[in-house]
């Protein structure tokens, strides 16, 4: 098991809850961060906690999520989406995200590598 970290910078674009405890949660960031958001495609598939830090605030816990899709557009920018249950998330901590300022995330998770078959 290997963990990895993503830092990236991104702008609130919002987040529902379901009735049935389904919670998404969504981001973008601009085109200079593009790279963090394809590195971020490394965790698909595994549980991803997710750390918001305002400036001049401290961290932020804002749960663990799946990666429900990474989306590009045509300038470049993404958009990061998020699913998880309402048990998995710190709800009250989505209150303090909700600025139209840029904030940096830290999306870390914990992957198995595959192992390649060696070829004689």
């Amino acid at each position: 098991m290997n963990k990895i970290e993503v830092k990236e910078v991104v702008n609130y674009k919002g987040h529902s809850v379901r009735a049935n405890g389904s919670v998404d949660l969504t981001f973008s960031a601009m085109y200079d961060e593009a790279a963090n958001s394809i590195k971020c495609l490394q965790m698909l598939n595994n549980d991803v906690i997710i750390i918001a830090k305002l400036p001049n605030e401290k961290p932020i816990r804002l749960g663990m999520f799946r990666i429900k899709s990474v989306n590009f557009d045509g300038d470049g920018e993404s958009t990061l989406k998020f699913n998880s249950i309402d048990m998995n998330c710190e709800m009250d901590s989505f209150n303090k995200i909700i600025t139209n300022e840029k904030f940096q995330i830290k999306m870390s998770a914990e992957i198995e590598e595959e192992n390649e078959d060696e070829v004689d």
